[in-house]
């Protein structure tokens, strides 16, 4: 008797499996599922609903289906869980949300209630993709309704409390604009969100006054906020608004990156990126040239947190995995160091070091998968600067190991910008010469990532 032919292949989506259909795997939907205007879903745990009830996986039990129609949103109970405990793990690295986190008083609030609203929307039309087309239209006046609030609230004088939140729901528009959509490169949305943040911050006490408060939730989003305006200070070459010194005083607080000392290596990389991208601000803008001293203090400084990683002998130590996922931070500060301040081209010795190590890093076995999750700015900066394919291979594989879990646009628009880059480096080796603020011209304004 013959045997039965297999047509399902490993990894396949939900839909594939189910239908014993070949998968094409292609991210984030497959073919068939795009073809068929169905939902594509590869996660590793498909939930279930009864009556919108979850049968499995973390959320068993909690009615908080992934979407309800427009005539049952006015009891916004669905759109504050969904924002507790589908969106928010996905930007920690503990896949925990901060402590003390009040929906009752959110949804008392309609600045905030607005934006979480909105995020919430827009990230369960990204998850599902282009099939539901009352979704898009959620989606389109839920983000505009928002922004109509938040402009409405921004004018005049307010009470801390309001300014908290305006706060807040500026940081929650750059996370919708710059990270869960997937922004034309002709939106520079992002930009002017990461302007008006910094505006608050500047009108309202700066981000010294946030620590003062001890309040988790805003403590928590200044963490996303100054990590967005770093990486966006790098990319376009502005001033970052938090001074190396300040991330310091992130330590002992509950951050996107979890609760650490704070002279912990990742806190140190941050402060040294910081220092970094001010120095680039004066390259650019000022014609300012480094002095080789500095330069070189800088290197030393991270060579010295390299060593961190190598002195972690125990493979199953947590410190290992931690030392792991702040060297791939390294090597992309590395890369600036010598990209922007030192003006080495692509290819030369130094850049192909520091990427090589990154690579070793990505594809090694100490990064957890919460901990590939954000990776996404050092992907950015290394992938950019990947000569070799196999190096190019790893790249793919770290960013599409993340796109099914967070399933944000801002992912979509890297893994275009790195095709369409690696193509341009094959066919011209001049394009490897080109400044560090051409060679991001075209996602600095669009993107937040990290």
């Amino acid at each position: 008797m013959p045997t039965r032919r297999v047509r399902t292949v490993e990894g396949s989506c939900w839909v594939c499996r189910e239908r014993r259909v070949m998968c094409d795997l292609s991210l984030p939907a497959c073919g068939k599922c795009v073809n068929t205007g169905r939902v594509c879903d590869y996660g590793k745990v498909r939930l279930r609903w009864t009556d919108c009830i979850a049968l499995r996986g973390r959320l068993a039990g909690k009615k908080i289906p992934l979407y309800r129609p427009p005539s049952s949103q006015k009891n916004h109970n669905h759109d504050l869980l969904y924002f507790e405990n589908e969106l928010l793990p996905r930007f920690t690295l503990s896949n925990t949300v901060p402590r003390g986190l009040d929906l009752a008083a959110l949804s008392r609030d309609p600045i905030l209630l607005q934006s979480i609203v909105a995020v919430g929307t827009a990230h369960q039309a990204s998850r599902i993709g282009h099939a539901d087309a009352t979704l898009s239209s959620s989606k389109n006046r839920d983000r505009n309704y928002a922004i109509r609030i938040f402009r409405k609230n921004l004018v005049g004088t307010h009470a801390e409390e309001a300014n908290n939140s305006l706060f807040i729901a500026n940081v929650l528009l750059c996370i919708l604009d710059g990270i869960i959509e997937q922004p034309s490169m002709e939106d520079s949305a992002t930009h002017y969100h990461i302007l008006g943040g910094k505006a608050i911050l500047n009108q309202w006490g700066g981000v010294h006054g946030i620590f003062q408060l001890k309040n988790e939730l805003l403590v928590f989003m200044l963490s996303i906020f100054a990590t967005m305006d770093l990486t966006h200070a790098i990319l376009i070459g502005e001033e970052p608004h938090l001074e190396a010194s300040s991330w310091a005083e992130f330590g002992s607080c509950n951050t996107w990156w979890g609760n650490v000392n704070p002279k912990d290596n990742f806190l140190e990389t941050m402060a040294i990126f910081s220092q970094l991208a001010t120095l680039g601000h004066g390259v650019r803008y000022l014609n300012n040239t480094v002095p080789i001293g500095v330069l070189l203090s800088i290197q030393m400084a991270l060579g010295r947190q390299a060593h961190r990683r190598e002195d972690c002998e125990d493979e199953s130590h947590e410190g290992l995995r931690w030392a792991s996922f702040c060297s791939v931070y390294h090597s992309a500060a590395s890369i600036y160091l010598y990209r922007a301040l030192s003006g080495l081209g692509v290819g030369h010795l130094l850049v192909r070091q520091a990427v090589a190590s990154c690579i070793e890093a990505i594809g090694g076995t100490t990064l957890t998968p919460q901990l590939h999750h954000c990776i996404l700015f050092p992907l950015l900066i290394v992938g950019s600067h990947c000569i070799l394919q196999e190096q190019r291979l790893e790249v793919r594989r770290s960013l599409h190991r993340t796109a099914s879990y967070l399933s944000f646009g801002s992912l979509r628009s890297l893994d275009c910008f790195l095709e369409e880059l690696w193509i341009r480096m094959d066919q011209t080796l001049d394009y490897w010469e080109l400044s560090w603020w051409e060679y991001f011209d075209e996602i600095a304004n669009v993107t937040c990532l990290f």
